[in-house]
């Protein structure tokens, strides 16, 4: 009996877990089912505000008189951060794309949602991806107020190489002097070539003479970054300011090497000549190939004859593009030159060279 009445209790409890369960189970799906429902209404609420603001853009562009957008839909867009930081990359990326009077009406419409102001809230934040979002978009307003440009220089000196790159972006149209002097302070934090872009939006003669202050008192490793940036960069250094740079880092020739390929207006010509003696590898390799392009005269030519002889493979291999890329070759310099080649290492690089360039039988 008493095996009966455990027996009757067990199964009372298993059916109560069952209900348990099955409610469980019920409330689950009820509640997934609820998350489904606000989830897609959500989504075309989203949905639709973002049709009705791409369609305010491209009024705006098109229209002059366009019509602002209703209170409801700032208020809207202002209280939805996730909302405003779409519409603002939004906007930055067709800023990209227009100019004249759709450049101005993207204008406009920046100034009706009070794009700078939301802007600059969300600068104030801590999310990488948001802060530069919002860095990129105040390099394309036309006018910035100076509680913003605070802001993006604070951010140069953020711990992420690209909120630093947005922000320089951003300042280098607003506050060139302070962007420039940032750009230079910088050294080993973002890859040079990730520089050029921003450094090309520059004044070329004002970037030129702060490079130069910048380099005179920068240290070394600092002073090689500084010049693979400029690289790429138009920049034409005096001969008075590369006589300068090049006298300051005599004792440092990895750097006199950094510089000498902007070493390439023809009144840098003398200091190219004298490098090509240096007793540095380096130098004499990035002096040799710049002699190359700048030869004019009949002593500079006679020099990367000499070069093509010199104890270093690489020097050699230089001078020999050097003397074979000529546009108009001296043709009694080099029979005469020929006639004295007696280095058999010097002939051989000059019949390496001829043949990558597929020019075969042009001089030996």
């Amino acid at each position: 009996m008493d095996f009966a009445i455990d027996s009757d209790q067990l199964l009372r409890w298993m059916l109560k877990a069952l209900w348990v369960i099955g409610a469980a189970i019920l409330l689950t799906w009820t509640w997934l089912f609820v998350l489904r429902l606000r989830h897609s209404r959500a989504s075309r609420r989203r949905e639709v505000l973002q049709q009705q603001w791409q369609r305010f853009m491209f009024e705006y562009c098109v229209d002059p008189t366009a019509k602002p957008p209703a209170q409801h839909l700032l208020n809207e867009l202002w209280q939805q951060s996730a909302a405003f930081l779409w519409f603002l990359q939004l906007w930055s990326q067709l800023h990209r794309y227009v100019r004249g009077d759709a450049d101005e009406g993207l204008e406009r419409l920046a100034r009706a949602v009070k794009l700078e102001r939301k802007a600059l809230e969300l600068m104030r934040g801590h999310q990488v991806r948001v802060l530069i979002a919002t860095a990129i978009a105040m390099g394309d307003l036309q006018q910035l107020a100076p509680e913003t440009i605070k802001r993006l220089r604070e951010l140069t000196r953020h711990e992420s190489s690209m909120v630093v790159l947005s922000a320089l972006r951003a300042l280098m149209r607003h506050d060139q002097e302070h962007a420039i002097t940032v750009l230079l302070a910088l050294d080993n934090f973002v890859a040079p070539e990730r520089l050029v872009a921003i450094a090309r939006e520059c004044d070329v003669q004002h970037l030129t003479e702060a490079s130069v202050a910048a380099l005179l008192t920068a240290k070394p490793n600092h002073a090689s970054y500084l010049l693979r940036v400029l690289h790429g960069i138009d920049i034409d250094l005096s001969n008075q300011q590369a006589e300068q740079l090049a006298a300051h880092f005599k004792q440092q020739p990895e750097v006199v090497a950094q510089l000498i390929p902007l070493l390439d207006h023809p009144h840098h010509l003398p200091l190219v000549r004298r490098l090509t003696q240096s007793v540095d590898l380096g130098v004499r390799v990035q002096a040799t190939r710049m002699l190359g392009e700048l030869a004019d005269a009949r002593g500079d030519h006679e020099r990367l004859w000499q070069l093509l002889q010199d104890s270093a493979w690489w020097v050699r291999y230089r001078a020999a593009e050097a003397i074979l890329l000529q546009p108009r070759p001296d043709k009694a310099l080099v029979k005469e030159q020929l006639s004295e080649l007696g280095d058999s290492f010097a002939r051989s690089m000059l019949l390496q060279v001829q043949s990558e360039l597929g020019q075969e039988g042009r001089y030996v």
